[in-house]
């Protein structure tokens, strides 16, 4: 019951997500004033801003001027549902299922923001960093286990001083926002995997960015000087190490 009540939360908390997304980078306030079409500013009427369902119900067009609603919006809340879901399955009834389930949902948000708008903002990342050292810390006292701060910490040394080197070297092929979430995402793989989960989350951040940059080269008009958001690559690697990056390590040590 709670991975279901977790999955139903994960679609209302989607739904959230859009409006920030949408808002944050426009610097509108995301706290008031209602949701309403980008195209013909109608308002959404209540019945018609029901997660997943509503789109599907509206063949994804808005009532008032007949304009295609993105697909992101529904796809926006279903892969937060998917993250709650997973974050419950993993963590159980806990404070870190809790502070997890934050944390996919501020990835999920960066993500579509960072491919529309090639942008991570310090609205988003820096309470991000904060309120998931907060979190973490209560976690790990209700537990009993302290010492898996220091692995947190450790793991923002080992993400964030690695894109910190990567910044002062090749200054041009890092963003800002990159070097400030590697931080954050670091924090957060090495209190549920240690360092071993910070090197796989790093490993296939880079391994799917460069597939996916290879794709597009081969198929599209992109080139090597285009600019490709690396944001979601991050937060893709990140959310696979959360739940197998420790075992991955742990694989790989063993074929040695």
């Amino acid at each position: 019951m709670f991975e279901v009540a977790a999955a139903l939360m994960g679609l209302l908390f989607g739904s959230f997500g859009t409006v920030v997304s949408h808002r944050v980078p426009l610097r509108e306030n995301i706290a008031t004033g209602r949701s309403m079409c980008p195209s013909c500013k109608r308002q959404i009427k209540a019945h018609e801003n029901i997660p997943v369902l509503s789109w599907l119900a509206l063949r994804g067009r808005c009532p008032g001027c007949g304009q295609r609603i993105s697909i992101r919006y529904p796809l926006t809340e279903l892969a937060t549902s998917v993250l709650f879901l997973l974050a419950a399955w993993k963590f159980g009834l806990s404070v870190a299922a809790f502070v997890y389930a934050g944390f996919f949902w501020a990835l999920v948000v960066l993500t579509v923001i960072d491919l529309e708008h090639k942008l991570l903002p310090d609205r988003i990342v820096f309470p991000l960093f904060i309120a998931g050292w907060a979190g973490l810390i209560i976690d790990a006292l209700v537990r009993g286990q302290p010492g898996d701060l220091t692995q947190a910490a450790i793991g923002a040394a080992i993400f964030g001083g690695f894109f910190y080197l990567l910044a002062v070297l090749v200054p041009a092929g890092m963003g800002g926002g990159d070097l400030k979430l590697a931080f954050v995402l670091g924090t957060f793989l090495g209190y549920v995997g240690g360092a071993g989960a910070v090197l796989v989350g790093m490993f296939l951040s880079f391994l799917s960015g460069g597939l996916i940059g290879v794709l597009l080269i081969a198929f599209s008009k992109a080139g090597r000087k285009t600019q490709i958001p690396f944001g979601p690559y991050l937060a893709l690697g990140t959310t696979i190490a959360v739940f197998a990056g420790e075992s991955l390590s742990d694989l790989y040590i063993g074929m040695i």
